[in-house]
């Protein structure tokens, strides 16, 4: 009999002694606290709170804040997954703390497809739209072909110049022609290919200074394609 309670007693104390490693081990994972920057100070598409559930729909929803199981590299490939962000960089300080550090994708022109409609950034990645926050960008009416690059690197141009960035609001390709939409005039631009800008921008200038702020000109299209002419189509507008 005294050695059946021995036998328990003993049983009881590594059970105890197992339940008291256990939950001074789990002690010992603690959360670590999440610190998280933007690069350029608020998050345009994506706030602290929305990263932080990216990250706890992971695989594991506990393992990116407990200490011996962190493993960095995972993380920024998550947050770097997602389309949204361009760049993820997470480091650890001595303190115990998980900095991220995010860098948003800048989109550049909004494209508009049938019921399709997503955002264009410079390298040619596409970025969803946000609920959160609408880009004051262009907008591209249409399917993209497989030139992107033309694309995009007319609208860096177009963002160099004062008057373009502000008054070039839409375009489309016709016929592998851009034909453009203006802010201040209801006509249309057909600026042609992506050549010779400057020489077109000289003449999209010298239009405007012409026209001034007149509202009620009834023009329907300006054509800039042909060497030192401006071509004004009234249509049914005018003579």
């Amino acid at each position: 009999m005294k050695l059946k309670i021995a036998y328990f007693f003993s049983i009881l104390s590594i059970l105890i002694f197992l339940l008291f490693f256990s939950q001074k081990r789990n002690t010992n994972k603690k959360k670590l606290k999440v610190d998280i920057d933007f690069k350029h100070e608020n998050g345009k598409f994506l706030d602290s709170q929305m990263v932080n559930k990216l990250l706890i729909q992971s695989e594991d929803s506990t393992f990116y804040l407990v200490k011996d199981t962190l493993d960095l590299n995972v993380l920024e490939d998550l947050l770097i997954s997602n389309p949204m962000i361009a760049n993820a960089d997470v480091f650890r300080t001595p303190q115990g703390i998980l900095k991220v550090k995010l860098e948003e994708r800048s989109p550049v022109i909004r494209v508009i497809n049938n019921h399709e409609q997503f955002y264009i950034d410079k390298y040619g990645y596409r970025v969803p739209l946000s609920k959160k926050y609408s880009a004051r960008v262009p907008i591209f009416y249409g399917k993209l072909n497989s030139n992107i690059t033309d694309l995009i690197n007319f609208i860096e141009l177009i963002k160099i110049d004062s008057l373009t960035k502000f008054e070039i609001i839409d375009m489309r390709v016709i016929n592998d022609n851009y034909v453009l939409g203006v802010r201040s005039f209801p006509f249309k631009i057909l600026w042609g290919k992506n050549t010779k800008y400057r020489h077109k921008l000289k003449k999209l200038k010298y239009l405007y200074s012409y026209l001034g702020g007149l509202d009620s000109v009834k023009i329907q299209n300006v054509n800039l394609v042909f060497d030192k002419q401006i071509v004004l189509d009234y249509g049914q507008n005018g003579k």
